[in-house]
């Protein structure tokens, strides 16, 4: 077209300019001379949108290259998170409680029962402490907490020890039975001790919340 165009406007011109000295019609030659400068206008103005095109579709077909494979990375990602998630699941389901842990555990269900009075006399209260040695494999419960008690002459140590549990089953067991003790008691310095204790054993208040409902939901 472009070859077109230069060959028609300069025949158009020089018939113009022969035309144009010899006195005849120059309508003719301006015609071939609109219609080669017309070819040209449109060459250029296709070589531009041409232009246009590749500079707007590039960035495009990077972008969405560069999209897809921020969406791979995350995707791997999110896999690599997963699996560690479940083998730090299948860890912590896995992990051993020893005896002086299960003492512990003990321990610090019995220090919540303190909230509901006098632990031999609030039957409700005992029977759940009872139930945790039961838990724990311990068959004399009141022996075991009365050996166990002087280890830990202050809050601190105690919870130091619970916090070297890592079986998931066992801290939402002491978790959950603490929780019954604590909303038993209707007491709110034995919620606040509870929120602390959980958020150091890794439960949040919203974690722990969603802990509690799980439980509320399977024993209704």
């Amino acid at each position: 077209m472009k070859t077109i165009g230069w060959i028609l406007l300069v025949i158009g011109v020089l018939a113009f300019m022969g035309a144009a000295l010899k006195g005849h019609n120059v309508f003719g030659p301006l015609f071939w001379i609109g219609i080669g400068v017309m070819l040209l206008c449109l060459k250029k103005e296709r070589v531009e949108n041409k232009k246009k095109e590749m500079v707007t579709t590039q960035p495009k077909e990077v972008e969405t290259h560069v999209v897809k494979e921020e969406k791979e990375v995350i995707k791997v990602d999110s896999e690599i998170l997963r699996e560690e998630t479940n083998i730090n699941d299948k860890i912590e389901q896995d992990a051993p409680v020893s005896f002086e842990q299960k003492e512990a555990a003990i321990c610090l269900i019995s220090f919540f029962s303190g909230y509901n009075d006098d632990i031999m006399t609030n039957d409700d209260a005992f029977m759940l402490s009872y139930q945790s040695a039961l838990f724990f494999g311990i068959d004399d419960f009141k022996e075991t907490l009365m050996t166990a008690l002087p280890k830990y002459p202050d809050a601190d140590k105690l919870i130091d020890k619970i916090l070297t549990i890592k079986n998931k089953k066992a801290k939402e067991f002491i978790l959950l039975t603490c929780y019954d003790l604590t909303k038993m008691s209707g007491k709110s310095e034995a919620y606040d001790c509870l929120y602390n204790i959980a958020n150091d054993m890794g439960y949040d208040r919203e974690r722990l919340k969603t802990l509690i409902d799980q439980y509320s939901s399977r024993t209704m």
